[in-house]
């Protein structure tokens, strides 16, 4: 299959950095804004602090390595096969290309992509993160992110990744003044033999977005 890539937006990167309070993009404007996924994953984690006591630290630090170094790898491939690259699976391990392979059968209903890893934020919801792809999902227009996982979740277990598309679509408007409505989150997981797809809409997760963002920005003033 060859992807088309249309009507793609022009942008410029974003520079990074990590302090004590997560990732900051440093802004064109000179403001910083928080990651978008330091937002969503701030607060306390009762099941990740029972999971760490469980198995150990050590344990517990060498799961979290792997599964960030394994979701790299398979949205790099993902990158490589939307670009039409002859190469994808270059470099990769046998175990990372057959999670890729999953997730290439929801790949094949993207198409007239316009942006890949694409840096973006929002001077309204001052966040900021780079989204994976926005492209037309069998046919709409949509925000679409693809995930790893070891074992298959359900809808409830991944509202962060819905608020997350929420918010790009929210950039994106503010960006380029183009509304996006839909969000696709693309699960490849171990023990699954299909990627797990959800398909969602924006306007459902907006308003618990702005309460996780008020509640980041309160909490971090009365430390900072």
């Amino acid at each position: 299959m060859i992807f088309q890539h249309t009507n793609c937006p022009k942008y410029q990167a974003l520079t990074r950095e990590n302090t004590n309070t997560g990732r900051w993009y440093n802004i064109p404007t000179g403001e910083k804004y928080a990651s978008i996924t330091n937002v969503l994953g701030y607060g306390d984690k009762p099941w990740l602090d029972a999971w760490i006591r469980n198995i150990g630290k050590e344990k517990a630090e060498a799961e979290k390595n792997r599964c960030a170094d394994r979701g790299t790898a398979v949205h790099l491939m993902a990158e490589r096969y939307l670009n039409n690259d002859p190469n994808v699976t270059k470099d990769q391990s046998k175990f990372d290309i057959q999670l890729f392979n999953k997730l290439s059968y929801s790949l094949d209903k993207i198409n007239n992509i316009r942006a890949q890893e694409i840096p973006m934020y929002s001077r309204q919801l001052q966040i900021a993160g780079t989204c994976d792809c926005v492209a037309e999902y069998n046919g709409i227009l949509s925000i679409i992110d693809f995930k790893t996982s070891t074992k298959i979740k359900n809808k409830d277990m991944v509202t962060d990744y819905f608020m997350q598309a929420a918010g790009y679509s929210i950039m994106y408007f503010e960006m380029f003044n183009v509304y996006i409505n839909q969000g696709v989150i693309m699960i490849a997981t171990e023990k699954g033999l299909f990627p797990t797809v959800f398909t969602i809409n924006i306007e459902d997760y907006i308003e618990p977005l702005c309460e996780k963002i008020n509640k980041f920005y309160d909490d971090i003033s009365k430390v900072s």
